[in-house]
């Protein structure tokens, strides 16, 4: 069993060039880092242009991983300010996440060209998602996982509207395996500021929620 993310950048359409181009840099300085993702392929090519007008689509060789991916590009991208002249508060740049998980039948070169189960799951779940209003979810071969982790995900929903642009990019860090005394020193804030921006996100519940995904996935791998 693999995982397949797919995503949209919401709006991306409506974005000024420059601000496009800001949205490609932060998902390729998410790529590039080593320790946000391994055993990964993309739809990205080497210039990190996205492939499918607004989408990205990445292919895990760990499912466990995926909700942590997932996270990654959602913090990355809610901490971006397009306007950093005026301060703002809440997120700019947002995101639609679709985790299929299943077989991969035909694993080619180009993520583009490849199919399976974790392909279709993943795609079919994006393309409703703008309908039913949601921001993340999941499809696997498994009603019982379907229901458990998209009830879940509900939740993460509704912490994740919560958020601020100041706490996504102390999440991000965060998910990266940074400490709370090297996120002050990159932030140029204080541990207890850390420490607060993580409590209002909701670390506490997130990390949580990560924790069983990543239970749950290696049980059956």
């Amino acid at each position: 069993m693999k995982a397949v993310v797919s995503a949209d950048i919401i709006d991306y359409t409506k974005l000024t060039s420059d601000d496009a181009n800001k949205v490609i840099d932060v998902i390729s300085n998410v790529f590039n880092n080593p320790n946000a993702l391994s055993r990964v392929r993309t739809n990205l090519n080497v210039n990190f242009s996205i492939k499918r007008g607004d989408s990205i689509q990445i292919e895990l060789g760990d499912p466990s991983n995926a909700l942590k991916v997932a996270l990654l590009l959602k913090t990355a991208l809610n901490a971006i300010n397009l306007t950093p002249e005026r301060k703002r508060s809440k997120p700019m740049v947002d995101i639609r996440i679709a985790i299929g998980l299943g077989d991969i039948d035909a694993q080619r070169s180009n993520v583009n060209t490849s199919s399976g189960e974790a392909y279709e799951n993943s795609g079919r779940m994006l393309d409703s998602m703008k309908k039913n209003k949601r921001k993340i979810i999941i499809k696997t071969n498994n009603k019982h996982w379907d229901n458990e982790i998209n009830t879940e995900f509900k939740l993460l929903e509704e912490i994740m509207r919560g958020w601020k642009i100041t706490s996504a990019e102390v999440l991000y860090l965060t998910l990266l395996g940074l400490k709370e005394n090297e996120i002050k020193g990159k932030l140029g804030i204080t541990q207890s500021a850390v420490n607060q921006r993580k409590s209002n996100a909701g670390w506490n519940g997130i990390e949580a929620l990560i924790n069983r995904f990543e239970e749950l996935i290696r049980g059956d791998c």
